[in-house]
Parts: structure tokens; C-alpha cells; sequence
């Protein structure tokens, strides 16, 4: 297989000495006039170079132990029932019918929701229907359809999109809060107007 270079003397036949797999082989070498480095280097044996290598979870660099983001992803065709709290960015695309608390909710156009939600932000590109409280901005798209109450502290619909229910707007500064009975009188009150 291998051919012994000529000016090697013939000796006996090397005994076969695999190392343990995952050790590394030192080779010598010859030192040069200009080679400075040592005479001995490590070889990586050709069947530990074809290993695949092994992937791990781990967080992203960018963020500390203890503010891991905490997000939460339902797929198409999944139904979920409950309540989700405490999730910092939440995706939709599925079938939901639960009380959430979110930093951020996303709900795709195949998306949608049933049920009461509190969230700083929320795009709306599906259906949703019921209590919907929105402390920043609501954000509607074109394919969007957000039915029962909902209260919001900025709302941005586009051209399609659909509010439908008792929509309250709070007024600037104000901190908008989940309403606490059906008797809680609105910040104020907006008419929902079509987009020119």
C-alpha cells in the first residue's frame, strides 16, 4: 500500500499500533537550518478528521445567563389551549385558544387566536378574537382581522385590514392595562376608519 522510500534501511515489519481513537499521533521530523519550530508535531489521523462535528445547543452569545429570552413558537397545523405567560416574543401560526401575556405577539396569516392577550407590542397578520391589550403598538396588516375588545396605545392598520369591536385608544403617557370588569369606562374612544 505504502512504498518505502529507498534510502530507508530494511528493518522488521512495524507492528500494528493503532492509537485509542480520539488521541492524537506525534510525528518527528527533521529539523531545517531555518526551521526554528520544534522537531515533533501533531497529526491528526485522517479517520478523526472525517468526523462530523457535533452541534450544541447554546445561547446566543450575545445574552447573559440569566436574560435568556424566553420565546415560543406554534407551527402550522398545531392547536394549543392554556395559558402562556412570561414568553418574551411569541409566533403563531397555528391554532390558539388561551390567555397570554408577551413582550411581542406575531400572529401569521395562518395564524389564530381565541381568547384574552396582554402585550407590549402585537402584529396581527391572521385572526384574533377577543380581549386583546396592547401597551405600544397594534399593528394590523392587510390580511389581518382582530375582533372583541381591544385596547392600544398606538394602532397602525394597513390597507384590508379589519377591527372589528369596542376599541379604545389610551391617551399619551397613559399605561394601558388590562380592563378589569365589563363596567371599566374607556380611556377614550376611537372610531375605526378605512384607510384612504
Amino acid at each position: 500500500m505504502f512504498k518505502r522510500p529507498k534510502d530507508t534501511p530494511d528493518s522488521k515489519p512495524a507492528e500494528d499500533k493503532s492509537p485509542p481513537v480520539g488521541t492524537r499521533i506525534v510525528e518527528k521530523t527533521a529539523r531545517t537550518e531555518g526551521d526554528a519550530s520544534s522537531a515533533n508535531r501533531a497529526v491528526t489521523p485522517a479517520y478523526e478528521i472525517r468526523k462530523p462535528a457535533v452541534r450544541t445547543l447554546q445561547s446566543p452569545p450575545s445574552y447573559s445567563a440569566n436574560a435568556t429570552p424566553a420565546n415560543l413558537h406554534v407551527g402550522r397545523g398545531l392547536r394549543l389551549e392554556g395559558k402562556i405567560e412570561s414568553c418574551d416574543s411569541l409566533v403563531i401560526e397555528g391554532d390558539v385558544q388561551a390567555t397570554i401575556e408577551s413582550g411581542t405577539l406575531t400572529i401569521s396569516e395562518t395564524g389564530e387566536v381565541r381568547g384574552e392577550a396582554t402585550v407590549d407590542q402585537a402584529e396581527i397578520q391572521g385572526r384574533f378574537d377577543g380581549t386583546l391589550v396592547v401597551r405600544k403598538c397594534l399593528t394590523i396588516n392587510a390580511t389581518g382581522k382582530v375582533t372583541g375588545t381591544i385596547r392600544y396605545g398606538e394602532l397602525k392598520v394597513e390597507q384590508g385590514g379589519r377591527l372589528t369591536g369596542q376599541v379604545e385608544a389610551a391617551e399619551a403617557g397613559a399605561v394601558v392595562a388590562r380592563p378589569t370588569s365589563s363596567t371599566a369606562s374607556p380611556v377614550s374612544r376611537s372610531p375605526v376608519e378605512s384607510p384612504e
